[in-house]
């Protein structure tokens, strides 16, 4: 898990080259006139690194299930809002609430046994849920305002996260 800065800062040169070309693509782009839906990254296969932009009212923790991917990464960056995100480490000995998701690399655990971590996701910040992360995301908090939200997917060959 990376969490940093949208912006160019002093320790922008040290995340992941390709953490570093996506953001400099993001903060390239004007994010309030971006469609909903899914976007490819130039310079990247789509099948390999896409955006979707989304936008939602949050909604209780009780409403999902912990979720973690094999074959991908999520960078989540909040646009407009804010909400909460909860992570914890996958230590393998979770248990399955349904099967894997081949074709949305997703699967979800029941909560039993993860011991979830919370944080406060904010504009110009950005959460790197790597595959060893199960996250919950969308989680509703103090302010009832909607959230517009960007979400990265990158495959593992080239994060070199494997």
């Amino acid at each position: 898990m990376l969490v940093g800065n949208t912006q160019p800062n002093s320790i922008t040169k040290s995340y992941p080259a390709v953490i570093q070309n996506v953001l400099e693509y993001l903060n390239s782009l004007d994010h309030v006139s971006l469609t909903l839906g899914r976007h490819e990254l130039p310079g990247f296969d789509p099948n390999k690194a896409w955006f979707v932009v989304l936008e939602y009212n949050k909604e209780p923790l009780e409403n999902f299930k912990p979720e973690v991917h094999k074959y991908h990464s999520d960078l989540q960056i909040v646009l407009e809002g804010n909400e909460t995100m909860a992570w914890s480490i996958d230590t393998g000995k979770h248990t399955d609430a349904e099967p894997y998701l081949e074709q949305r690399d997703l699967q979800f655990y029941n909560h039993d046994g993860i011991a979830l971590n919370f944080i406060h996701a904010t504009p110009n910040q950005f959460y790197l849920f790597t595959p060893n992360i199960v996250h919950i995301t969308n989680i509703q908090n103090d302010d009832s305002q909607p959230v517009r939200k960007l979400v990265v997917k990158i495959h593992n060959d080239i994060l070199e996260a494997k």
